[in-house]
């Protein structure tokens, strides 16, 4: 048998892009690179803000000693104030004595926003830059990084001034002591150079860590998956010649290996009911062989010899055994209803009267059969559904019942809901403990010496009980000191005193 032809390369790729490890994969990379973004950003923001802070703190503790210093006179020439730091002084006339080199191209805009403070005074405010100035000819062009910017800007005033010491420095004559107060800037610029570096480290770094998130995701599924794929090979060799075969299961206790340890109980449900099918097919087989013999066998002697045969004793037999055949056919289609087909709840059936009828149509019935009721139970159900039901079990019962059979209905107000429960006792031998679930079972016959024609074909407590579990009921064998005791449970109707 030829192979079938393998699909081409790019279809099998676009398989294994649509394949669940696939989608796990860029699932997980997708996961990963919201996350790593979203974690680099607040990094990202955190490291700059937490720079800058410490800049604040500098400025404000060099703006403090370079006060100090004007205070003292210890102050070195104009330029040198404050260093190499973005700075301005403004006299309390209001006069822009000076500005860092980093500032002069904004001097106008800088002696507009800024005001001298009175003696002892401290202000912390922003100052906003706005002129776009060309790149200095000398420096390090810092002005430009300065233009269009609002940034930080601490001011703290130092009055006793001898202006001899400094303020001779800036052309301003001598006349006593003055106020001059000091504006430093804070200059993002190491908190830049942190951002900087660590948005580059990201940005290497982050793809490198979806990748891998993506491959580990990919992997595990992969593993995964071989273990989903044995299943899957598994059952796909499973046939119903093979039903006892069973799935690998993984010695991990995941979701996995609880599939696996399902689909196993599934087969094995499997595998007990077509056994049971084929059993009952058999059986049923089996059953309808021998009237179908005997129907054969008499017709053709009666058609070997025409002129000796009595037709009227011919066609009584032959319609007894069409009868019987009838009788099993409707018992078969009756089992082999979907067990969960529940009968239809239009009417109510009173048991107690139900029971009188039965026995009634039974032969030697009304003699032999006793009902005891304390009050009527009516119960949801199918009257002609429960009329066979217990049509089955008195019949079973008078079969093996030496003399009598007592029927006695009584409600159950249990745990679990109000039940009528419905007890058949005969007199006979009993069934023993080891066979009391067996005897529900198609074809069972307890005493295989039995005929067919007086015990049956051995599908009336099979019957019995499918018709019960229809009902929502439950039919079983209980211990008894004497003879067999049947007991039929059938939920009651609601009742506005039995509500709580």
């Amino acid at each position: 048998m030829a192979r079938p032809p393998r699909p081409p390369r790019l279809l099998r790729s676009l398989h294994s892009l649509r394949s669940l490890r696939a989608r796990s994969a860029a699932a997980a990379g997708l996961a990963a690179a919201a996350a790593f973004t979203t974690g680099a950003f607040w990094l990202s923001h955190s490291l700059y803000d937490s720079q800058l802070n410490d800049a604040k703190v500098a400025a404000q503790a060099r703006l403090d000693v370079a006060v100090a210093d004007m205070r003292t006179g210890h102050v070195p020439a104009s330029g040198l104030l404050l260093g190499d730091r973005v700075y301005a002084l403004v006299l309390d006339s209001g006069r822009l004595l000076e500005v860092s080199p980093d500032l002069e191209p904004f001097r106008a805009q800088v002696a507009a926003q800024l005001t001298p403070l009175p003696e002892g005074g401290q202000v912390s405010r922003t100052l906003t830059l706005d002129a776009p100035v060309p790149v200095p000819a000398t420096g390090t062009g810092t002005a430009n990084r300065l233009a269009h910017r609002t940034l930080p800007l601490y001011g703290q005033s130092a009055g006793g001034i001898d202006g001899r010491a400094l303020l001779s420095g800036f052309g301003e004559p001598d006349r006593g002591e003055r106020t001059v107060t000091a504006y430093l800037l804070v200059p993002p610029w190491d908190a830049e150079r942190v951002q900087e570096s660590v948005q580059r480290l990201l940005l290497v770094a982050g793809p490198f860590a979806v990748l891998l998130v993506a491959a580990i995701a990919w992997a595990v599924t992969a593993r995964a998956m071989r273990r989903v794929e044995a299943i899957r090979a598994q059952m796909a060799s499973i046939t119903a010649q093979h039903l006892d075969r069973r799935v690998p299961v993984p010695p991990t206790a995941d979701e996995i290996a609880h599939l696996a340890t399902t689909t196993n109980q599934t087969l094995q449900k499997l595998d007990h009911a077509v056994t049971a099918q084929r059993r009952f097919v058999a059986d049923a087989s089996h059953e309808l062989r021998s009237p179908l013999a005997g129907l054969r066998t008499s017709l053709e002697v009666a058609l070997t010899h025409p002129d000796r045969t009595d037709w009227p004793t011919v066609v009584r037999a032959a319609r007894a055994d069409t009868v019987r055949l009838q009788h099993l056919a409707d018992d078969l289609l009756l089992l082999a209803r979907p067990p969960v087909a529940a009968p239809a709840h239009h009417t109510r059936v009173e048991l107690t009267d139900l029971a009188r009828d039965v026995a009634a149509e039974l032969p030697h019935g009304t003699s032999r059969i006793t009902v005891h009721a304390d009050r009527p139970l009516e119960v949801p159900g199918n009257a002609a559904q429960l009329h066979r039901l217990l049509r089955n079990l008195l019949e079973n019962a008078l079969r093996h019942a030496a003399d009598h059979v007592t029927v006695t209905l009584t409600e159950d107000p249990g745990p679990d809901g109000h039940w009528a429960v419905l007890e058949v006792l005969d007199d006979g031998p009993g069934i023993p403990a080891p066979d009391r679930e067996r005897v529900f079972a198609p074809f069972t016959r307890l005493d295989e010496a039995r005929t067919r024609d007086t015990g049956g074909a051995g599908l009336g407590l099979a019957i019995a009980r499918d018709l019960a579990t229809r009902h929502h009921g439950t039919l079983t064998l209980a211990d008894s000191p004497a003879g067999a005791r049947f007991l039929l449970r059938l939920p009651l109707p609601p009742h506005p005193a039995r509500t709580p």
